[in-house]
């Protein structure tokens, strides 16, 4: 009985027992950390609750390194009675301009510094541009401080680090005080780590979505990870193919190849993202993806049919307007082929003890492949199988039958639909 009650004591105590009001900063921190806010959100209270206890901050900076194909990092900038004022994605496309290389931060980064005090008095002679704007602005100190994640970064750049930079100011008269460097001191790292936490989930849950799906990504963090485990879907397949890449392949050099690949597969894969499709593999120059079909209704079948219909129809558009940007400025071309076709596939994990891939596989997976292998065959570039055109209404007004075909390793053969 008594180790029930301090067991029940020290859950209802939570994760940190808080002894005073800085420690009660760092039981919300860690509170936080577990829980999983977001760093936006963590960061705009961190500052609210720095003020609430006295610390006289005026303003707050982060940069938080990230693990994405188009952001390399994120900023947030707070100021008091104004909140966040600044919330901005850096691209890595970005080209950084003057005011970054005179700035402390790429000073630090370029000399392995983790921590850096700038009083902002009158009579200091101020080494950088930004901090004199601060004093014109009525700041009187301030003081920077970065974290190393310890995640790795290859080729790492001095203008970019693996963690979180922080910066902080103050307009206290004679800058910050004493207590508020010691209170500042003890929670910033706890903050650094939370942002650490919370940042770790979601670069994790990004890079899964950029490389296997977002419904894919899901199921995984979800824990569907063990072998084997694979559940049966209808649905919707497409199946696309780039026309001449392999022949290209040999006469164009690698940095144009895969620029030129890149621009094609955007336009392949951006109408499937758009109407709620699953990219499941980009294989080379080709792109296989599932509508599924959610609901037994008729209806509902019928339009997710007609969606993936419609998706192949901005993909050959798409292609186009390419092709003819790129024939315009005397640059190869490929063209696009396309199969649709509709059936029950597995859809889970498939592979090795230790190397696995969640993808479908099944009959109807091998038979949109063949489809798609008889466009040349049948001069046009788009075919259907006639089970996927029995259930698309706009099927039956845009597509003509091609006739009964037979498909490698299919017993009868089958009822394809092209496009004129």
């Amino acid at each position: 009985m008594g180790l029930m009650n301090n067991l029940d004591t020290e859950n209802r105590c939570g994760h940190f027992t808080p002894q005073d009001e800085n420690e009660e900063l760092f039981a919300w921190l860690i509170d936080a950390g577990l829980t999983g806010t977001t760093v936006r959100d963590l960061f705009t209270e961190f500052c609210e609750r720095l003020n609430d206890q006295g610390v006289k901050l005026k303003r707050g900076n982060i940069a938080l390194s990230a693990i994405h194909p188009q952001v390399s990092a994120f900023m947030y900038t707070w100021r008091r009675k104004e909140g966040l004022v600044t919330n901005t994605n850096v691209l890595h496309s970005d080209i950084p301009g003057e005011g970054w290389f005179a700035s402390p931060f790429f000073f630090m980064l370029s000399n392995k510094i983790t921590f850096l005090h700038r009083k902002l008095s009158a009579e200091n002679d101020l080494d950088f541009p930004v901090l004199v704007e601060f004093r014109d602005e009525g700041m009187t100190d301030w003081f920077c401080q970065i974290f190393d994640f310890g995640w790795g970064f290859e080729n790492q750049s001095m203008e970019h680090t693996a963690g979180l930079i922080t910066s902080w100011a103050s307009d206290r008269p004679g800058g910050f005080t004493e207590e508020e460097f010691r209170i500042m001191s003890r929670a910033i790292p706890v903050f650094g780590l939370a942002a650490k936490g919370i940042a770790s989930y979601r670069t994790a849950r990004s890079m899964l979505e950029t490389y296997i799906g977002r419904e894919t990504s899901r199921k995984v963090l979800s824990g569907q990870v063990r072998r084997g485990s694979v559940d049966s879907i209808n649905a919707v397949l497409v199946y696309a193919d780039l026309k001449g890449f392999t022949k290209l392949s040999d006469t164009i050099d690698r940095e144009d190849l895969v620029e030129m690949l890149d621009h094609y597969l955007d336009q392949m894969a951006s109408p499937i993202e758009v109407a709620g499709g699953e990219i499941l593999k980009f294989m080379g120059d080709g792109v296989l993806a599932t509508f599924e079909l959610t609901s037994p209704d008729e209806d509902a079948t019928r339009v997710i049919c007609e969606t993936a219909l419609g998706v192949t129809q901005k993909m050959a558009e798409g292609v186009d307007r390419l092709n003819h940007k790129r024939r315009t400025a005397n640059k190869p071309t490929m063209e696009l082929d396309i199969a649709l076709h509709v059936g029950e596939v597995m859809y889970g994990n498939v592979g090795s003890e230790t190397r696995l891939d969640f993808t479908v596989i099944g009959p109807a997976v091998n038979e949109v492949s063949r489809i798609e292998a008889l466009c040349d065959q049948l001069d046009t570039r788009l075919v259907a199988s006639g089970d996927f055109v029995r259930t698309c209404a706009d099927a039956a007004s845009t597509l003509r039958s091609c006739g009964y075909h037979e498909l490698r390793g299919v017993r009868e053969p089958i009822e394809l639909f092209c496009r004129d």
